[in-house]
């Protein structure tokens, strides 16, 4: 390649083909890591338009298996949220993700899950432990309500 030329049409691909071999990507998370090469954002913009239309890229389908790898850890609606958004995904499609990993399984359920996986019965849990549980599932992304309810109504 003459020193004046910039990077192709293919190089661009070639790197961003490479990147989705490893795990599956938003558009705005793979545009970032494509600029991070140096690539022009004309090229950039080419190929995951026609990633897009070629299914290799779709921000639906990564929010809801990345949405639903989280909230099989145990992470809360807000947290879920908050990391996909982070990685490019706008606000509707996240919402979508979560009103599909709602249906699923509740949220409560899932807390409740985590608050008896970590902290064991909370009538047991004097009142340092009940602090403690409290801050962890509010940091995992769980509602304080929802919490204040597990961790003193049940």
């Amino acid at each position: 390649m003459p020193e004046n030329e910039g990077p192709s049409i293919e190089e661009v691909e070639a790197a961003a083909m490479r990147f989705l071999g490893r795990r599956d990507y938003g558009r705005e998370e793979l545009a970032r890591k494509l600029r991070k090469r140096d690539f022009p954002d004309q090229l950039i913009e080419e190929v995951l338009n026609s990633y897009e239309e070629a299914g290799y890229l779709d921000d639906a389908r990564f929010a809801a298996v990345q949405g639903a790898i989280l909230a099989r850890k145990c992470w809360g609606p807000r947290q879920i949220s908050y990391k996909l958004r982070s990685r490019g995904i706008d606000e509707a499609t996240v919402e979508r993700a979560l009103d599909e990993i709602g249906e699923d399984e509740s949220w409560t359920e899932r807390a409740r899950e985590r608050l008896q996986s970590r902290f064991g019965d909370p009538r047991q849990l004097d009142e340092k432990e009940l602090g403690r549980a409290y801050r962890h599932l509010t940091y995992r992304g769980y509602s304080p309500p929802l919490v204040r309810r597990l961790l003193f109504d049940d």
